[in-house]
This record gives C-alpha cells, structure tokens and sequence, in this order.
C-alpha cells in the first residue's frame, strides 16, 4: 500500500527555520509564495517541465515534501513528452500547489 507523504514535513521545516533564523524564515516563504502564485500549472511541456523543474528544489527545502516528488514527475513526463501522464500529474501538481500556497500563507502569518 502506497501511503501520501505529508504537504509540509515538519522536521524539514524546522530545520530550516533553524538554519536561516527567524528573520530569514519569512523572507524565504514570502519568495516561495511569491513563485507559487506567479507560476501557472498550464502551457506547453517544455515551459510546463522547466517551471516545475524551478519548484523542486524550492518545495522541498521548505519541507513540501509531495509538492517536489509531484514537480519532479510532471518534469520528468515533460521530457518524455507523455502527454496524458502530463495532463495527470499537471492536476495533481495544481492541487498540491494550492495547498502549498494556503500553508505558506498560514506560517507567514503565525511568524
């Protein structure tokens, strides 16, 4: 049986918070945020899997554990240029993508 990962792994997110320091911490959410809501989960493979490809590395320092594993397969379809495996993993990416945004909205305001 396949088990989800959690949205926002919170050890990974301590870590950070850890790392960078408070003051940092919502500097960083506030760009993640801000890359989220600039990038639309639509468009051609090519800017479709590069824009993913853009999000992997952010989601997952931050502990958006499925967001990334979700981007990297959507890049990956990209390069595979399968089109239906696309059109799949683009939903699952978009709806994780808002839970994402609505969690780091969330932190930015808790502090």
């Amino acid at each position: 049986m396949t088990t989800t990962p959690p949205s926002l792994d919170a050890a990974t997110y301590a870590d950070l918070r850890q790392a960078v320091g408070d003051d940092a911490l919502p500097v960083l959410l506030g760009r993640f945020r801000q890359q989220l809501g600039d990038w639309s989960v639509t468009g051609d493979p090519v800017a479709l899997g590069a824009a993913a490809h853009g999000v992997i590395a952010s989601s997952g320092l931050i502990g958006f554990v499925r967001l990334s594993r979700l981007c990297a397969a959507l890049e990956a379809a990209c390069h595979a240029g399968d089109l239906e495996e696309i059109r799949d993993l683009a939903r699952q990416v978009a709806a994780e993508k808002a839970v994402a945004e609505a969690e780091t909205a969330r932190l930015i305001a808790a502090g």
